[in-house]
């Protein structure tokens, strides 16, 4: 019996711990959008915004820049769970890499702390397994020959540099253009190669296969066109 509490008492302990671990996370992406000039914001203004003391904060962290590194991680490995669901049934290369486009113009659109966070940390960029599922996306659309382009790594650049161009201005004017995020996404297809009789309507085809299938999988999910 006194086994049975103490795994209680540990469980619970690790769930209070757990939430409160989310709780400062969800703090640090609200000031480090809000703070100005692209600056790392201040201990004490993640823990008014979290309601928390100092030390509660360094039980969790070790740094600002240790939480924003972590949340930064967090935030990519969901959109890759978010696209490996999307795209459960196994769609071609370029299917599922235009879909991976769209998904993250979406998000921008319908959260704008999220997309004032991935604009300012350059976490697109970096060496995840979101990054790793484009690149391989890119490849085999290209052995596939649905894509034509010259090199792998300079078309993950036009990718990820369209992507982070687009993530800013629409967070920084809060433009919601369907037009705009659409277009984009036929722009980027049709300079890897993709035709331009083709790329609008893969472009339109994944946009209503996303918007079909995301409300039943997709926890952070909010329809940007109604």
């Amino acid at each position: 019996m006194l086994e049975v509490k103490d795994d209680h008492r540990v469980r619970v302990a690790r769930e209070r711990r757990d939430r409160m671990h989310q709780r400062l996370l969800n703090a640090v992406m609200t000031k480090y959008g809000e703070f100005p000039d692209y600056g790392v914001p201040p201990v004490e203004d993640i823990c008014k915004a979290a309601d928390v003391s100092r030390a509660t904060f360094y039980k969790h962290f070790s740094s600002v820049e240790e939480a924003i590194d972590l949340l930064g991680q967090q935030l990519m490995d969901e959109m890759f769970n978010s696209l490996e669901q999307i795209s459960a049934n196994r769609q071609e290369p370029l299917l599922r890499l235009t879909a991976g486009i769209q998904i993250f113009l979406m998000r921008t659109v319908t959260d704008p702390m999220w997309a004032a966070f991935v604009s300012r940390t350059g976490y697109l960029s970096r060496e995840t397994d979101l990054l790793k599922g484009l690149v391989n996306d890119i490849r085999m659309a290209q052995i596939e020959g649905s894509i034509h382009i010259r090199n792998v790594d300079s078309a993950m650049s036009i990718v990820v540099g369209s992507l982070m161009e687009a993530i800013r201005p629409i967070h920084r004017t809060g433009h919601r253009s369907r037009d705009y995020v659409e277009n984009l996404t036929i722009m980027i297809l049709q300079s890897l190669g993709v035709s331009p009789e083709a790329a609008p309507n893969i472009v339109r085809d994944r946009s209503i296969y996303i918007r079909g299938l995301a409300p039943d999988c997709l926890d952070w999910w909010q329809d940007p066109w109604t």
